[in-house]
């Protein structure tokens, strides 16, 4: 596959690293890339590529995503799609009419220890979830909240391990980094999953799964290639619930 990739600070480069992208999109130029100095010098000359990634602070992203689905790109958006519902709609609005790709980061689906859970684990016993993500602020979120740039990985996984169907509590913030998620069990018992670090705490057994690394953005990536359309999902449905948040957390009631 051919890429190009929009936006190139920590997230553009980690992409371009694995991806080896065809084309970069950044105000700074680029050496070794074919590179455009702005979205509408790219748009213009409209190179072919299967993928575009955008990967510019999230404040940007309706605007640019908009224009690469009008100029018929498929695309995958760093998280959150759009800060707005009716944006995120009218996007895949636009996606749905052009039959295009329309595809939100949802990395920690492919998170080892998250992989490990879903297929190890009857989850239907579960019966509450909570949840505390922490993380070094970015200079690119500036007026974004942690529950929108952190909280919305625990909102994608809400509805990917329980189709929204078990409370969970999102408890974000910036700060030392921690990843961890405690799922309450029908029998009393906890599941600890400690997402940084690869592990999963059960009955005071621990099983490290670091030796089990993946590169989530590749299996990602993959997926993306497998399914094409079929990955499209309703991400304004998770973007609507950000809204509920009250300092920085968010309590996701069973629909």
């Amino acid at each position: 596959m051919r890429y190009a990739i929009i936006g190139f600070g920590k997230m553009g480069k980690l992409y371009d690293r694995l991806l080896n992208a065809d084309f970069i999109v950044d105000l700074i130029s680029i050496q070794s890339k074919i590179y455009f100095s702005n979205l509408e010098e790219f748009l213009y000359y409209h190179p072919q590529v299967d993928l575009v990634i955008v990967a510019t602070p999230t404040r940007t992203h309706y605007q640019i995503v908009k224009k690469l689905l009008e100029s018929n790109y498929n695309v995958l958006c760093e998280k959150p799609l759009c800060l707005f519902v009716h944006e995120c709609k009218k996007l895949e609005k636009l996606a749905e009419k052009k039959k295009l790709i329309l595809y939100q980061s949802t990395l920690e689906r492919f998170n080892p220890v998250i992989k490990f859970i879903n297929k190890n684990f009857n989850l239907k016993n579960v019966n509450k979830v909570t949840s505390i993500r922490f993380g070094k602020k970015p200079f690119e979120t500036e007026g974004v909240l942690p529950v929108y740039d952190l909280g919305i990985h625990d909102v994608d996984l809400w509805f990917y391990l329980f189709n929204k169907k078990v409370i969970w509590e999102v408890y974000t913030g910036y700060g030392d980094k921690k990843r961890e998620i405690k799922l309450y069990l029908n029998d009393n018992s906890i599941i600890v999953a400690d997402l940084l670090n690869k592990k999963v705490t059960i009955s005071s057994k621990v099983i490290n799964l670091a030796s089990e690394m993946n590169n989530p953005i590749l299996e990602m990536i993959d997926y993306i290639k497998v399914n094409k359309l079929r990955v499209n999902e309703k991400w304004s449905e998770q973007i609507d619930l950000l809204r509920l948040s009250k300092d920085n957390v968010l309590i996701l009631e069973p629909l």
